[in-house]
């Protein structure tokens, strides 16, 4: 996660953010509680047959964002990221490549999210 967090930090600040670590923890925080909300309701779906409102979704994505913001900024460890440059393997292009992919998947989980979700309901919820 450091490294993604990184190479976010790096695109937040590329673009000359006035709060480039900030930033980072919100789009990262969103990204994976985008991701966990669609883990989390199909299971519920599934194991359950219920549906989480949207309020549930945002306490879970709010919750997400304030554990990152511990994480990383109230534990320094957001200035010793910037300051290592952590790297996936050593490699500047895989590391790249990899945030960009983290970050199509978890952003996309807005779109296919709800598609998943509705399937199950229609399987699950006869």
């Amino acid at each position: 996660m450091n490294v993604i967090y990184y190479y976010c930090y790096l695109y937040c600040n590329f673009f000359g953010e006035e709060w480039p670590h900030e930033i980072s923890v919100f789009t990262l925080s969103f990204g994976e509680g985008f991701f966990l909300n669609v883990i989390v309701e199909a299971l519920l779906m599934i194991c359950f047959k219920i549906s989480l409102g949207i309020n549930s979704l945002l306490c879970i994505a709010i919750i997400i964002w304030g554990i990152n913001y511990f994480y990383f900024n109230k534990s320094g460890r957001a200035g010793r990221i910037v300051r290592d440059k952590p790297k996936f393997l050593g490699s500047h292009r895989l590391s790249q490549i990899i945030t960009a992919v983290f970050f199509v998947v978890t952003y996309s989980s807005l779109f296919w999210g709800p598609v998943l979700t509705r399937y199950l309901k229609d399987i699950y919820c006869k």
